[in-house]
């Protein structure tokens, strides 16, 4: 399972190429990190009735759920009108947003199974995974509260979250610095 500063650094992705140029809009900003982190919401049921694994990696790790969010945020966006984008333009980004949580997942080194995710779900309940893993993974305890909040903080864990944090902060200066080239590279004229 990747956690979420990976997921954070996916929506970030998607906001910057998202975004106008300018100044950050952060409302823009936190909306591309939930909608990035909004599948492993699956976890709340979970934690409520003391097995936290118990709906992980189902229904919302979907393309299905990734085109209801996209309609939703449509939806809102069409009842609103007042922000200069349209409907089409928000269902766009909300599912880039959400579906950047899906790649990360494909992505992810599975040490449990089942393996990946139900992507196709509900017309097929097979997992899918990526032959190679780009990103590591912690192996939570899906069992109780307690042993899932401790899988959180194992040495192994911490390594995983040191990883996470150099990864966010490397695409955040990444970014950074590529449109401050592009910036730098732009003819500057007299006034």
């Amino acid at each position: 399972m990747a956690l979420c500063l990976t997921h954070a650094a996916a929506g970030y992705l998607v906001y910057e190429a998202a975004r106008p140029a300018g100044r950050h809009r952060f409302g823009l900003l936190a909306t591309a990190v939930v909608l990035a982190n909004a599948p492993d919401l699956d976890f709340v049921p979970g934690l409520l009735t003391g097995v936290p694994g118990a709906f992980h990696r189902g229904p919302t790790h979907s393309i299905a759920a990734a085109l209801l969010v996209a309609f939703a945020a449509a939806v809102l966006a069409w009842c609103r009108r007042a922000d200069g984008y349209g409907a089409g333009w928000w269902a766009g980004f909300a599912a880039a947003a959400y579906g950047g949580h899906l790649l990360v997942d494909f992505l992810t080194v599975d040490a449990v199974p089942p393996y990946g995710a139900p992507f196709l779900w509900p017309a097929s309940a097979r997992f899918f995974h990526a032959g190679s893993s780009w990103f590591g993974e912690i192996v939570i305890d899906p069992g109780s509260r307690l042993g899932f909040l401790r899988s959180l903080v194992t040495p192994v864990a911490l390594v995983a979250w040191l990883q996470e944090i150099l990864r966010f902060l490397l695409v955040v200066g990444g970014v950074a610095a590529v449109r401050a080239l592009g910036r730098s590279r732009l003819p500057q004229f007299a006034e």
